[in-house]
């Protein structure tokens, strides 16, 4: 689950190796072998543009691609940044970049993972989107689409703002059916590699991951059924069902900010949420859902909106406190999220 022992030499280790903890090894892995199995597990359930950009600046791995592939999320985490600013009102500004900077799985914009350029080609569609340049909002969507599987959660956005847009000027701009092109061309390569054209979503099996229609019972019987028995014996680690009481909350932040952001948010935004929010349920269990929480950039905008005062700070306080524990547990090696 360490990172300590990398197979490149980088300055600081104890200080950088830990953000290549858990999946950031498998990042590396395939950014330098490519796609293989590895003990038992496909990785072919992670998604190729991080790596793939890993490969290409590392100059295919003769730089040290360690170090280029933590500039990435640095480079694209501040990027996002300067994007969502321009989405923003001048007076949520600040309140908006807290409550995203302090939510419990925000360090994982910093780490070897894909977080940062995913969340850059998110706020990228949705700037685009905004500015009725559907071609390049589909060219972005696109590209998050080949980087995560929720790059698939875009696409029912960009189809109602087409639908909006053609009920407004009598044409649809067919350039929004471009952005599932980066999963199918992924997809695609997959099926001529391993002759299964959805061998991304068949894998999550091999990763303890129930796939299928009735997912979202599983997710929520699973999820019911860990909290009520308890911290049990078998947990490799006394943090491992705290980390389960905060995916269930994780859910129902989720569930609640659907209801109560009904109407009150760019249904676009809240299309974005809602489909995110059923791809975790269709993943078969609530693993990870902090994590995939993390890039629904809407929830901050209406935090930063509805929350004054005490409950901002109260809120706030909560979520840093989180923070630091969710943070602890990652850089020590324990799982997270």
């Amino acid at each position: 689950r360490t990172s300590y022992e990398l197979p490149f030499k980088v300055p600081f280790t104890f200080t950088i190796a830990p953000f290549l903890n858990m999946d950031g090894r498998h990042y590396l892995d395939i950014a330098c072998r490519g796609y293989f199995v590895k003990g038992g597990f496909d990785l072919r359930v992670f998604f190729p543009v991080y790596p793939l950009l890993i490969r290409t600046f590392s100059l295919n791995c003769s730089l040290n691609p360690v170090i280029v592939g933590l500039v990435i999320s640095g480079t694209s985490f501040l990027a996002s940044l300067y994007i969502l600013a321009k989405m923003l009102t001048r007076d949520i500004h600040f309140k908006t970049f807290l409550l995203l900077i302090f939510f419990p799985t925000s360090f994982f914009f910093i780490a070897y993972y894909t977080e940062s350029v995913f969340f850059l080609f998110i706020v990228l569609t949705f700037w685009f989107l905004s500015k009725k340049d559907f071609l390049k909002s589909s060219i972005a969507a696109t590209i998050a689409s080949a980087t995560r599987v929720f790059g698939l959660a875009l696409i029912p956005a960009l189809i109602f703002e087409g639908y909006k847009y053609y009920k407004k000027t009598g044409r649809f701009p067919l350039a929004v059916l471009l952005s599932p092109l980066g999963f199918i061309v992924y997809s695609a390569y997959s099926w001529l590699q391993t002759n299964n054209f959805f061998v991304a979503i068949s894998s999550q099996e091999g990763w303890q991951r129930s796939i299928g229609l009735l997912a979202p019972l599983t997710t929520l019987k699973y999820t019911i059924e860990s909290v009520l028995k308890g911290p049990l014996p078998t947990y490799d680690s006394p943090f491992v069902y705290p980390v389960i009481l905060v995916e269930l909350a994780t859910l129902l932040f989720i569930i609640a900010i659907l209801y109560f952001s009904y109407k009150k948010i760019e249904m676009s935004h809240w299309i974005y949420i809602l489909v995110t929010f059923l791809i975790i349920l269709f993943g078969g269990q609530p693993s990870s859902s902090p994590r995939y929480a993390l890039v629904l950039f809407p929830v901050y905008i209406f935090l930063a909106k509805r929350l004054t005062g005490a409950k901002y700070i109260i809120y706030l306080t909560c979520s840093f406190a989180l923070f630091v524990f969710m943070a602890s547990l990652f850089l020590r090696g324990y799982w997270s999220s």
